[in-house]
């Protein structure tokens, strides 16, 4: 059932018994009122009746006999009387047995009710004679009564209307409040379904348009997060396949010459040659297996040790390992002004400038040089290379990624130095910002702040 349903039938529930206790109180009430003045008007008749008696009784001389009554009522044509003298009826035109009146003693001056006779509903007064008879007078009622009746009937009409009405009412506002419900029900369904993008509605101010707000704000993170894993998943995948290609070029190599080394007869030159080939490949092998390594433990969010350390050692470490390399190609290492210090992992921070700066040898041809200094709050590293194209700058920080393929494995590169990086930087809180024009140099700055 239906929550609309439910509040509609406890609401029409609510409304029943307010107008059921509404109509009995004011049934109630009306009943006595009416039947209060409806007494009052026949004890006021019956009075009228007796005191006209009582005035043609003290009108005879000496009094007056059960004759002369009897004869003053027939001739008033008088059916609702009923007269005693010392208890024996002396006059009785009505429906009523004065001994039924007897059994209940209805007291003097006060009305009894007399009950349904032949379809009318009478009330008997009584009242003491100066003559020594005892006067009865019976007041028809009836149409008090049917008035009573067509109220009761008119009044529990005008309920049920009224009643119809209002649940009617109740129910058309209750969808009309609880459509948001049904449009949040739908965009949950929807989002269930795959539709991650579906929102629920928001017009309003009440209680209800605000949980619509809040589902949209968990929607989007859902959908964020969806996105998120939908990426990582991509990544994944693409990790993999640039890992197995990776692999597999130096692998077919070292398999390659180790078969022609076996069965062959090769000289001495050529055997030197092919194991100086499956010992360059079985290096870059392994120094591609243990930045893997260090870029899954940092992915792994193990706490790192922080101490302040002074940018300017960080920097001088750097260019003492890069060094030799950027010496064989003729390249020079320059150090400005680096002030400050930062709390970080000395070594992980090092080696994410080392490896700026070796991709920075690695872009200069020589004569080239690679400036390392500290300017509004980031640590650079600046050469006057190639450059890279602007176009692959967004992806240089994915793992096996490389701007030309062939000059990074002469160099004996894998394209896992800055997605490395990246990560160390992650993990310390700092950014890689990247700027760079082609045949101009590029610029890599740590931001600090």
């Amino acid at each position: 059932m239906k929550l609309r349903v439910k509040l509609s039938l406890m609401t029409g529930a609510a409304l029943l018994f307010a107008a059921m206790l509404f109509i009995g109180l004011s049934f109630s009430m009306s009943r006595r009122t009416i039947l209060s003045e409806a007494g009052r008007s026949a004890y006021a008749q019956s009075q009228a009746a007796f005191q006209s008696f009582e005035n043609y009784c003290g009108r005879l001389a000496g009094g007056a006999g059960v004759q002369s009554a009897v004869y003053w009522l027939k001739s008033q044509e008088d059916e609702y009387t009923i007269l005693l003298r010392d208890d024996e009826v002396c006059y009785n035109r009505t429906v009523l047995d004065p001994a039924e009146l007897s059994e209940n003693s209805p007291p003097r001056y006060g009305p009894q009710e007399a009950g349904l006779y032949r379809g009318r509903r009478l009330l008997v007064y009584r009242f003491d004679s100066d003559a020594r008879f005892v006067f009865i007078h019976l007041v028809d009622v009836t149409d008090t009564y049917m008035g009573l009746y067509r109220l009761a009937a008119g009044q529990g009409l005008l309920s049920v209307v009224i009643l119809a009405v209002a649940a009617a009412a109740v129910f058309y506002m209750l969808r009309r409040a609880l459509k948001p419900l049904q449009a949040l029900s739908d965009s949950a369904n929807a989002i269930a379904a795959g539709a991650y993008d579906r929102r629920a509605p928001e017009e309003g101010r009440d209680e209800l348009s605000g949980l619509g707000r809040d589902f949209n704000r968990m929607a989007a993170a859902v959908e964020e997060h969806i996105r998120r894993v939908e990426e990582s998943e991509e990544q994944k995948t693409m990790f993999m396949a640039s890992l197995t290609h990776e692999l597999k070029t130096p692998l077919t190599a070292i398999s390659g010459y180790a078969q022609t080394l076996r069965y062959a007869k090769l000289s001495e030159e050529d055997k030197d040659t092919a194991l100086r080939y499956i010992c360059s490949e079985s290096s870059r092998l392994d120094r591609l297996s243990k930045k893997m390594l260090r870029l899954l433990e940092l992915d792994r969010d193990v706490p790192l040790v922080m101490e302040p350390a002074p940018l300017a050692e960080l920097a001088g470490a750097a260019r003492d390992i890069c060094l030799p390399a950027a010496r064989d190609k003729g390249v020079g290492i320059e150090i400005g002004e680096c002030p400050g210090s930062w709390p970080c992992d000395r070594d992980l921070l090092t080696q994410a400038i080392v490896n700026l700066v070796d991709n920075s040898v690695k872009a200069c041809s020589q004569g080239g040089t690679v400036r390392i200094y500290v300017k509004d709050g980031a640590l650079t590293v600046e050469d006057d290379g190639c450059g890279i194209p602007e176009e692959d700058i967004a992806h240089l920080t994915e793992a096996f990624y490389m701007v030309d393929k062939s000059r990074s494995r002469q160099s004996g590169g894998a394209g896992m130095g800055l997605a490395l990086t990246s990560a160390i930087l992650r993990r310390h809180g700092l950014k890689l910002r990247i700027e760079s024009r082609m045949g101009r140099g590029t610029r890599a700055m740590i931001a600090f702040e």
